[in-house]
């Protein structure tokens, strides 16, 4: 068998070094993605999104406190906090999510909505209706809303400045 390889082997090499050096790939400047044509989400990130909503923000009746929740997790998943949406929203003791919560239309519709525009954002497009800016990772609740940071602990705490594309209100 070693024979046999050191015959292969000899052949070869010669071949090998006539043919032309393979050129080193442009590197992708920091901070730029990589975009895929393909949606990085499907039904079965929409259902878990709107099972975290029922979880985290179920008592809550503004849509857009609602669609923070899942910017949230859209904001660790770009900040490198897991390989996938899945991996960022069933990370161990981060959300109050389990698979058994109920995921109605109307929350499946809302977490879609908040893929949706994240995708266009990240397609390139701007005023997409973000309702969390990119740095809040991070919300506590005090039973009656959540309370969105820029930081795990201190950090500033979200004004909710960016116009809604949820309600008129805001």
């Amino acid at each position: 068998m070693t024979n046999l390889l050191s015959l292969i082997l000899a052949a070869i090499m010669p071949l090998c070094s006539t043919m032309a050096p393979i050129e080193p790939i442009e590197p992708i400047p920091q901070g730029t993605a990589y975009i895929s044509q393909e949606p990085m989400y499907g039904e079965a990130e929409i259902t878990a999104l709107a099972k975290l909503i029922w979880g985290e923000a179920r008592g809550i009746s503004s849509d857009t406190e609602k669609a923070a929740v899942v910017w949230t997790v859209l904001n660790r998943y770009d900040a490198g906090y897991g390989k996938s949406i899945m991996d960022v929203l069933t990370a161990p003791n981060q959300f109050y999510y389990r698979s058994s919560f109920p995921a109605t239309d109307e929350l499946k519709a809302l977490a879609a909505d908040v893929l949706s525009r994240w995708e266009r954002e990240r397609k390139g497009e701007t005023d997409v209706g973000r309702v969390l800016p990119k740095g809040f990772c991070w919300y506590r609740g005090d039973g009656r809303r959540n309370h969105f940071r820029d930081a795990y602990k201190g950090g500033n705490v979200w004004d909710w400045s960016l116009k809604s594309p949820y309600e008129e209100d805001r």
